[in-house]
């Protein structure tokens, strides 16, 4: 589960962007879900609540969470249907395969910014780079590369 500090991070980076309609398709303990602005339309699906994110199809205007990693492909094959912003909080291979990219690609998407974070000290610890990934519909740029605050995180 993602640490409720490292979730308001992110939040936190992307505050001044995010706005209209939000959902958190892998609630969770609420790590995010919780954490997002209140001024925010906010939804949550949890399949272990019996809200499967893969049959969700309100459009919304932001998706913010850390995905289940082994579904990260289906995720966001999804989420480019029903949402212009997403947010995951990935190991950065898990984004950027050719498969992925090209996925992006072909939907429209793009890269828009890697924000680095630290692997929490509790997760297992793989070697790859953490980064909350946003995804936007019609980016076609460079990718902006920053970096959380490590205190930030704790």
């Amino acid at each position: 589960m993602t640490p409720p500090a490292l979730a308001a991070a992110i939040i936190a980076h992307f505050a001044d962007r995010i706005s209209g309609h939000a959902l958190d398709p892998a609630r969770g303990l609420g790590a995010f879900h919780d954490q997002l602005p209140m001024h925010l339309d906010r939804f949550w699906c949890e399949l272990e609540d019996g809200r499967d994110f893969l049959e969700w199809d309100t459009q919304v205007d932001w998706i913010i969470t850390n995905p289940p990693w082994s579904k990260i492909r289906a995720f966001t094959q999804h989420a480019m249907t029903v949402a212009d912003h997403i947010v995951w909080l990935v190991p950065i291979v898990n984004i950027t395969t050719k498969a992925r990219l090209r996925d992006l690609r072909d939907h429209g998407f793009g890269i828009a910014e890697l924000v680095l974070t630290e692997t929490p000290s509790d997760w297992p610890q793989s070697g790859f780079q953490l980064v909350a990934a946003y995804l936007k519909r019609g980016h076609e740029g460079d990718w902006r590369i920053s970096r959380l605050e490590a205190e930030a995180q704790d």
